[in-house]
């Protein structure tokens, strides 16, 4: 098991330990001072909020379901100029 220095700001690198390339993790630390790192994804607060809506959520296991007659296209955009603009 390799060992891990800690610099005099209490800081060490990952990279000769991990097995995975995750970005973010969720630290625990027990009273004995053992760290746990669990890999952690974050989402935005937007992303929650579809998540938690049950529309939302409907709706894209609908647009998994690979049944196309739920899928809606959505218009051309015009621009500027009021020619279509291609999708």
């Amino acid at each position: 098991m390799p060992e891990l220095v800690v610099d005099e700001r209490g800081r060490t690198s990952l990279a000769r330990v991990r097995s995975h390339h995750y970005d973010r993790y969720m630290v625990e630390e027990f009273p004995d001072g053992t760290l746990v790192l669990t890999p952690a994804v974050t989402i935005s607060a937007v992303e929650l909020a579809a998540l938690r809506d049950p529309v939302v959520r409907a709706a894209v296991a609908a647009a998994k379901s690979g049944d196309p007659s739920e899928l809606r296209r959505r218009p051309r955009r015009r621009t500027h100029d009021g020619a279509k603009q291609a999708d």
